[in-house]
């Protein structure tokens, strides 16, 4: 017989898989728009729903996110490419899932206001998963990528890093602008938000 703890864990754990699949077809469908235009290789449109991600569900549920969104977009549109979808897969767990664990470490802990506190907790989580996301990447770039094919390491690294950086500033702006605005809009309206 099921108690009603893990009834309600499990609950918890369905709806949380039930928010990483909207966060994995918003990271489909994102890039597809961005493509559309001509944005989707400056401005790393997959990131952006992935790291929203890890502020609504568990690490392990937003580092699963981002290893399976790059499979799924790569098999419904082609995008990414299979050699970026190999990396992608590698690189955007960490991204969601440090996000996930840092914004649980700080929320409610750095500023005595309330909102306050959860700005500052969204900005510092959302700069640590990038660096940490850009730290993975280098190192792929480094270890993997440039030896395959030849290229200088260092030059290589820095190349791709600065290719992104459109992407990383969307990153550090957009995404918590989304993340408070989607808490506050759940707050006010008594739907879900990250700390539930």
């Amino acid at each position: 017989m099921v108690s009603e703890m893990d009834a309600e864990r499990q609950i918890k754990l369905m709806r949380e898989i039930l928010i990483g699949a909207l966060f994995a077809a918003l990271g489909v469908i994102v890039p597809i728009l961005f493509h559309l235009v001509g944005l989707g290789r400056v401005f790393l449109p997959m990131h952006l729903p992935i790291l929203a991600a890890g502020f609504f569900v568990s690490p392990i549920v937003a580092a699963a996110t981002g290893f399976v969104t790059p499979w799924v977009s790569s098999f419904l549109t082609g995008m990414p490419p299979l050699p970026t979808a190999v990396l992608m897969s590698l690189e955007l767990p960490v991204l969601a899932g440090i996000a996930s664990l840092c914004y649980r470490a700080l929320r409610g802990r750095v500023h005595e206001s309330r909102w306050i506190g959860k700005i500052i907790a969204v900005w510092s989580s959302t700069v640590i998963a990038v660096v940490a996301r850009v730290a993975v990447d280098l190192l792929l770039l480094a270890k993997v990528v440039a030896p395959l094919l030849q290229l200088p390491v260092g030059s290589f690294g820095l190349a791709a890093v600065l290719a992104g950086a459109p992407g990383i500033v969307l990153q550090l702006t957009v995404v918590p602008a989304i993340v408070l605005a989607i808490e506050r809009m759940g707050k006010e309206r008594g739907l879900w938000t990250s700390e539930s």
